[in-house]
């Protein structure tokens, strides 16, 4: 089987989100549970907080300033774990397969690789907006929910995310800028993912080792080559679009790499590697 077919390629789809339908169930569980401890801390976090007791702001202001600084707080954290969370989505991707006889079975599936590459990539995806994303809506609205029983001035997290998620905000900034910033994720996004492919074990922790020791490697080349103290150019557009341009080929090089290896797993492979 050479040829993409949509019809077999629905029906691996179909299996994927199938056999992984407890993990999504398991995982967004835990998202939620993650955000709903979030803004319970931050709260907790917030009756020790005294910036807004001047005596000069009214009582109810400084009420809604503090519950402000709360859904800000829990803003930035959760932006932190959706980061980690799709990363680690990326990385366990094949964990299922790590086994012999779950290897056979994926292997003897009556499909092509690209179909399967391509099925589990799509089901990645989903899973990381179902697991990541809708939990933190979910719980944003127990949140207000929480605040309006309580008497306090309802006050939604999901504004302060959406300003911490880009960074930058369009009317303000260049469009290069937003682009290179999200393509700088993509490329991380797609490293994990041949992490996911390349190791047996420990996808995640031997992903970021190595991401580790490849940012300190150019790292130290970087400032070798004296290009840290090189004076800023006034205009950033051009920088961002030689990112972007670097970036772009780092997600087809990393990508290719994953769908490359991924066409020659073997049943038996090395203890800790799929080579």
């Amino acid at each position: 089987m050479k040829q993409f077919d949509m019809t077999r390629f629905g029906r691996v789809l179909k299996l994927d989100f199938f056999e992984g339908r407890k993990a999504m169930m398991w995982g967004t569980l835990c998202m939620l549970l993650l955000y709903l401890f979030f803004f319970w801390f931050a709260h907790n976090i917030g009756v020790h907080d005294f910036r807004f007791d001047d005596y000069n702001i009214n009582p109810a202001e400084a009420l809604r300033m503090r519950m402000n600084a709360i859904c800000e707080g829990v803003a930035v954290f959760s932006a932190i774990a959706l980061f980690i969370f799709f990363l680690i989505t990326a990385s366990t991707l094949y964990r299922g397969e790590q086994k012999k006889q779950q290897r056979i079975a994926w292997l003897m599936l009556p499909a092509t690789n690209l179909e399967k590459f391509m099925s589990r990539w799509i089901y990645m995806l989903a899973f990381s907006i179902v697991g990541g994303v809708l939990p933190f809506f979910v719980a944003d609205g127990i949140h207000m929910g929480y605040l309006w029983m309580a008497g306090n001035p309802v006050v939604d997290a999901t504004s302060y995310i959406l300003k911490v998620l880009p960074r930058v905000s369009l009317p303000y900034s260049p469009l290069a800028k937003v682009v290179d910033l999200y393509l700088v994720w993509v490329t991380i996004h797609s490293l994990y993912l041949l992490g996911g492919v390349l190791f047996k074990k420990f996808h995640f922790i031997a992903t970021t080792a190595v991401f580790a020791v490849a940012m300190a490697c150019f790292a130290t080349v970087y400032n070798s080559l004296g290009y840290r103290d090189t004076p800023t150019p006034p205009d950033y557009i051009l920088g961002n679009i030689i990112s972007i341009g670097f970036s772009v080929c780092l997600i087809a090089l990393f990508t290719w790499l994953a769908y490359w290896l991924f066409c020659r797993w073997q049943v038996v492979t090395h203890k800790f590697a799929n080579v």
